[in-house]
Parts: C-alpha cells; structure tokens; sequence
C-alpha cells in the first residue's frame, strides 16, 4: 500500500547512496582530496545541505497537499452539520415522527416526535422494539408485505397503514413511509421514512361512510317514494277527472234543459260549479305535469329556438291579436337539449307575461339572449304589472299565488314546473321586478 514515508525514506536511500558514489569524485573535481578534517567536514555539510533541500521540497509538496485535503474535510464537515441541524429542526417541526433504519447495525434512530405523539420516553435504537408496538392484528401482515419488499430489490418506496398501541394502550392508525437505499450490489443498506398519525382522519372516513350508507339508503327510500307518488298522481287525475267530467255534462244538462225553470240565482249556482269544476281539472291536469318533470324520457335534440318560440306565440295568436301584444326576439341560439321541458319553460313565461299585463297599455314581450362560456341565460321582459321584489322568492313555490283567482286564472304551478325543469339541468331561474314597473324573468341552460 502506497504511503508517503516509505516514498521520503526511499528517496533519502537512494540520495544517500548517491552522495557517497559522487561525492568524492564531486570533490577531487574541485582540489578537495583525502581524508583530511575539512575534506569529511565538507562532504557531511553538502551531504546534509543536499537531503535537507530535498526534504524541504517535499514536506511543502506534503503540506499544500494536506491543506487542500483539511479545507475539503472542513467543508464536509460544515455541510454534515448543517444537515443534521436541518433534520432535528425538521424532526421538532413536523407531526410526522421521523426514522433512520440501519440494516448492518439492525438500530433504529426516532424522531423527537415520536414521544410527542405516542408517548413512549424510552426509545430503544433495535427494530424489533417498534414491531412490537404494532397492534397484533396487524403485525404480521404488515412485516409479510415489507419482508416482500425488501426482497423485490427493485423498489426504493415503501408504504402502509397499521394500528399501533400508545404508551397509554390507545390504538392510533399511521400511515408509514420510507425510501430504501441500496448498495452498488443492490443489497438495502439503510431506509428513512416518516410516520403520519391518520387517526382523526380514520374516523372522518368511517363517518363519512356511514353517512354514504344513510344517504344511500334515503335515496333508495325517495327514490320508491318517488315512484309511488308518481303512481299516485297519475291513477288520482285519471280517477278524479272522471267524476268532474260527469258533475259537468249533468250540471250543464240540468242548465240546458230547465233553464227556463231556473231563477237567476239558480243559474248562477250552476255556473259556479261548472267554473269550479274546470278549475279542479285544471288542477289536476297542471298537478300531473308536475309530477312528471324530470321524466321526460325524450332524448336530447337540436332545438332552434327561434322556431320554439313561433311555435309559442302562435298558441296564444287570438291573445295576442285581440290585446295588440308585442313579442320580439332577437336571433336565439341553436341548442341542445330535450324539446318538451324547454317548450314549457318558454310557454309558461311567456304566457304569464301576456296574462298579468298592464291594462292601461298593450302588452310587449322582449325575449332576449347572452352567451356564458358555458352555458346560455336568457331573459323575458314585459311591461306588465310587476312583482314586489319580497314576493320574487315566494311565487316560484306551489300553489303561491298573489292575487284573487277572480282577478287572474291559474293554478299557481306554472312557475314551479320552470323552476323544477331548470333546476333539475344544473341552472337558475330567478326575476327582477318592480310593482307597477314590468318583471324580467332570468334563467340558464348548460350547453
């Protein structure tokens, strides 16, 4: 093995042997001959003249050398400081407990975290002192799926999640990870990791799925209910329209045929059940609508709505004609979506803008459109009587009304069944109005 005093005695060697080879002759070249006093004295001081030279040449080689080699270590030892004081920094910051695994040695080095959180005050360096804290259920499960990975040679990240045992025996969930590090034979050498205590969020989890399960099941619950009160709707307007249908045709045979029979009041009583009669098939008719949005089974369609509309304003021409009433739009959009629940939407806005106008003035409609990214809002303005803005909530719930049914017909449903329909796509429908100042109706369609 190579090392420099065996160099220096080497060179010293061979200078030594040297000198006495050429020194003698060195000398006679110059006058110097024989064993005289001063003859030896010379030839001992150029001797040492001559090694001391050589030796200093070499101890300053040397020394720049280990200066190089002092300023190198220094600044390793600098930076090894400056690393462990970052890691016991990160160790006392983060909740996570830190470890350093040393397979040669099998120990162990914790974190001071690992105290804090589990409250063991005695930490034993050996690996085998932890597995034992591992709950027993979990243990060897949890050494079987990392003896595993160890044997893989092939993965640097390990994971898992187990149960431990406190110091005060509470059971606490981690979730542990570490990075493994191998040696050039691909033989693991050491592995650092950090424990993260998910206990809290271990119970947020089995609270949230418990409440799935409840949520589940409520679904479940509505969604029978749903069905059965769609059953409801549909068998009681069939049932009930019936016996109208007959309280009708008698009451108004009973007008034709013993009209001259009846008084004035007599006749008013049967034209008030007649009109009651209409209005509950209304009822019911409107009520049955009802009940059935979100159950259209169309499917989605490209709809013009420039030629909806036309459609709409041409089932209210006699209106619309005998009242003057304006209708404009501008260019509406083309889009998709299913033809009957937007067709209501449009009909039962444009129809109560027609029905609650101002009797002093025609009515006039403007039906207009703006592009959101991605969805369309689009507007219904009239110059009708308006809505009180405290009201603006109130009238798209059932059977709200504000006003008499002597003053303007309806069931109070119209604008519930464009609220259900928008909402049940994902939209809005809301109004902004004044009394007496017109209402603009808004809503939004995704695209």
């Amino acid at each position: 093995m190579y090392k420099p005093s065996n160099k220096i005695i080497s060179i010293y060697l061979v200078i030594g042997i040297l000198w006495i080879l050429i020194s003698d002759r060195s000398f006679a070249y110059f006058g110097f001959y024989g064993d005289t006093l001063l003859f030896q004295t010379l030839k001992g001081i150029g001797f040492i003249v001559a090694s001391g030279l050589l030796f200093w040449i070499m101890l300053r080689k040397y020394e720049n050398k280990n200066q190089k080699y002092l300023n190198r270590l220094k600044n390793i030892t600098e930076e090894l400081t400056l690393s462990n004081k970052r890691y016991t920094v990160v160790t006392k910051a983060t909740n996570n407990i830190i470890w350093d695994w040393d397979f040669k040695k099998n120990q162990v080095s914790w974190g001071e975290s690992l105290t804090k959180i589990f409250g063991y005050p005695d930490l034993e360096n050996h690996s085998t002192w932890w597995t034992d804290k591992i709950h027993p259920e979990d243990k060897e499960r949890v050494a079987q799926k990392f003896n595993q990975f160890l044997e893989s040679h092939n993965k640097e990240k390990w994971s898992d999640e187990y149960r431990i045992i406190t110091e005060s025996g509470n059971i606490r969930h981690i979730y542990d990870r570490g990075y493994i590090l191998f040696n050039k034979k691909g033989k693991p050498i050491r592995m650092i990791g950090s424990l993260e205590d998910i206990s809290e969020r271990k119970i947020n989890e089995e609270q949230l799925k418990e409440l799935n399960l409840q949520i589940n099941k409520r679904v479940e619950e509505l969604a029978v209910s749903n069905a059965e009160l769609e059953q409801f709707a549909y068998i009681a307007s069939h049932d009930l329209q019936e016996p109208l249908r007959m309280i009708t045709r008698f009451l108004s045979e009973i007008q034709r045929k013993y009209s001259d029979n009846l008084d004035d009041k007599g006749k008013e009583y049967i034209h008030y059940a007649v009109d009651g009669a209409h209005r509950m098939r209304n009822l019911i008719l409107d009520l049955l609508e009802y009940s059935r949005v979100g159950k259209f089974d169309q499917t989605i369609e490209t709809i013009d709505l420039n030629n909806l509309i036309e459609e709409v304003t041409n089932f209210h021409e006699v209106f619309i004609k005998e009242n003057n009433a304006i209708i404009n739009w501008d260019h509406l959009p083309t889009i998709q979506n299913r033809k009957t629940p937007i067709q209501l939407v449009f009909q039962n806005l444009i129809s109560n803008a027609l029905k609650y106008h101002n009797p002093t003035e025609p009515p006039k409609i403007e039906i207009a459109h703006q592009d959101l990214e991605d969805r369309w809002l689009f507007s219904i303005k009239d110059n009708g009587i308006g809505i009180d803005p405290m009201f603006s909530e109130k009238i798209f719930i059932i059977f709200q009304r504000l006003h008499a049914k002597h003053e303007y017909s309806g069931t109070g449903i119209g604008l519930a069944i464009c609220k259900k329909i928008i909402e049940a796509q994902g939209g809005k429908i809301w109004v902004e109005s004044e009394e007496g100042q017109g209402s603009t109706f808004y809503f939004t369609v995704s695209k």
